[in-house]
Order: C-alpha cells, then sequence, then structure tokens
C-alpha cells in the first residue's frame, strides 16, 4: 500500500489519543514499501480494492467462501 493510502486510513482510526501519540512522522519512520513476508506467505492486496472486494479475496483465499453460515 502506498504510504498515502497508509497515512489516509490512518486518519480515520476513531482513538483521538492514539492519533495523538501515532503522528505522520511515526508512520514514516515505520513505513517501508512493499515489506513483505519472506516465501510469498502473503497476499497483497491492492489499494484500490473495495471492502467488499477484500472481503471476497479473503473468503475466497482462505476457502470459507464455501461454507454455509450458522442460523440462529
Amino acid at each position: 500500500m502506498p504510504f498515502e493510502e497508509t497515512a489516509l486510513r490512518h486518519a480515520t482510526k476513531p482513538d483521538a489519543e492514539y492519533l495523538a501519540h501515532v503522528n505522520e512522522g511515526h508512520l514514516r519512520d515505520w513505513y517501508r514499501e512493499k515489506d513483505l513476508l519472506p516465501n510469498g506467505l502473503e497476499t497483497v492486496i491492492d489499494a484500490a480494492s473495495t471492502l467488499d472486494d477484500t472481503v471476497q479475496q479473503i473468503l475466497s483465499e482462505s476457502g470459507l467462501d464455501g461454507i454455509l453460515p450458522i442460523d440462529r
């Protein structure tokens, strides 16, 4: 995810105290572009992916898309 998107998403966090402590400077220090786990253990979700697309991708790749919901 590009740094700009990371900063935008960070700014939407509802915890004002956290936002006061973890600012853009901290994010810049921590941010590493394409900082992935070795051996392809991660799936990269494009920054342009919508919430629905992201959920569907996770369900599909995890095999959970074929499981029926529990009736309560």
